[in-house]
C-alpha cells in the first residue's frame, strides 16, 4: 500500500491459553509493513470460537496482501468483510447460532491511528505523565444499560451482562462497527488486549506495567506472566506497539 506511517514504531505480540481454558480461542494479527494490528476473540458461548477469531485474522490479512492492492483503508468494509466471511462459516458449523468473534483493529498512519472495534477485547492509549486511555467502549449488555443511566441512578447489573455482547463479527446483516481516528505521537504505547488482560488487570496497573518495561516484548510477557500468576482464567492475548 502506499501509505506509510509517519512515526516509526517496535511492536510485539502473544497469546496465551491461560489455565481454565480447554482451548485457545484468541488470535492475533501483526503487520508490520502496513503498521496494522489487530486481536480477536471467539464466542465461548458459541461453537467453535478458535475458528471464528482465526477467520477473521486471515480475512484481514488477505485483504491487505491481495496481489495490487493501494487503496484506502475503509475499516467499516473490512469489517463487514470479515462479519460475511464469518457468518457463511457459522452456517455451515452450526445452522442455529452460528460462530462469533470480537474484533479491534488499528492502523497507524500519518501521525494518527485509524481504529475499528466490535465486542469486548479493546484497545488502550499510555501517554508519559497522564493516566491510560482506554480507546474502545465494550459492546455489552452491562455497558448499554450503564450507558442509560441518569447521574445518581443506580442499577443491579448481573455480573453475567459484563461479558454478554450486543455486538460480534458472525452476526446476520449490516454490522455496526465504532471507526474513528485519535492523534498519536512519538513516545506513546499502545495495548491491544483480549479480556483476559482486563480480568486481571486494573487500568492503574496496566498503566504502570506499560512503562515499566522499556520493550514491547518485555511488556507482553509480564502481562501474560502475571495473568496466569493471577489464575489464568481466560485466554490471554496482547499486542503492544510502542512508538
Amino acid at each position: 500500500m502506499a501509505d506509510t506511517p509517519a512515526i516509526s514504531f517496535r511492536a510485539f505480540g502473544q497469546t496465551d491459553i491461560g489455565l481454565m481454558r480447554e482451548r485457545n480461542e484468541d488470535a492475533f494479527l501483526m503487520l508490520p509493513k502496513h503498521a496494522f494490528f489487530a486481536v480477536a476473540d471467539g464466542l465461548g458461548g458459541l461453537p467453535e470460537g478458535s475458528l471464528a477469531s482465526s477467520l477473521t485474522v486471515q480475512c484481514l490479512q488477505k485483504w491487505f496482501e491481495a496481489p495490487g492492492r493501494n487503496g484506502k483503508l475503509d475499516l467499516r468494509a473490512l469489517f463487514s468483510l470479515a462479519n460475511s466471511r464469518v457468518y457463511d462459516e457459522g452456517r455451515v458449523v452450526s445452522n442455529d447460532v452460528g460462530i462469533g468473534t470480537t474484533l479491534t483493529a488499528f492502523r497507524l498512519l500519518r501521525g494518527q491511528i485509524e481504529i475499528g472495534h466490535v465486542g469486548d477485547s479493546g484497545l488502550y492509549l499510555f501517554r508519559e505523565g497522564e493516566p491510560a486511555k482506554r480507546l474502545t467502549t465494550d459492546h455489552t449488555m452491562a455497558e448499554e444499560m450503564r450507558a442509560r443511566l441518569q447521574p445518581g441512578d443506580n442499577m443491579y447489573i448481573p455480573d453475567y451482562y459484563t461479558h454478554t455482547l450486543t455486538r460480534c463479527i458472525g452476526q446476520a446483516g449490516e454490522i455496526e462497527v465504532d471507526t474513528f481516528s485519535i492523534p498519536v505521537k512519538a513516545g506513546d504505547r499502545l495495548l491491544l488486549y483480549t479480556d483476559g488482560v482486563t480480568k486481571v488487570f486494573h487500568e492503574e496497573e496496566l498503566n504502570y506495567e506499560a512503562w515499566a518495561h522499556a520493550t514491547p516484548e518485555k511488556l507482553v510477557a509480564h502481562l501474560i506472566k502475571i495473568g496466569n500468576e493471577r489464575g489464568g482464567p481466560d485466554n490471554i492475548t496482547a499486542v503492544a506497539v510502542y512508538l
